[in-house]
């Protein structure tokens, strides 16, 4: 993804849009996803990158 490219952009925009408002349609508070983007966001930030083992606890989680 070129991080100059606005159509990824928005499609990763999107994406992430979803997935907050499938959580929130799933009962999961706007509080707590709110904190979560927080945390996530201050651990890309302490990395500079996203961690890639994220990818692989998602997936973890899914075969449960």
């Amino acid at each position: 993804m070129d991080d100059s490219d606005p159509a990824e952009i928005g499609d990763a925009r999107n994406a992430l849009q979803r997935l907050l408002a499938e959580q929130a349609q799933a009962g999961v508070p706007e509080q707590v996803l709110v904190g979560l983007l927080r945390e996530q966001a201050a651990e890309i930030e302490r990395y500079g990158y996203i961690p890639r083992r994220w990818a692989q606890l998602d997936q973890e989680v899914s075969q449960r």
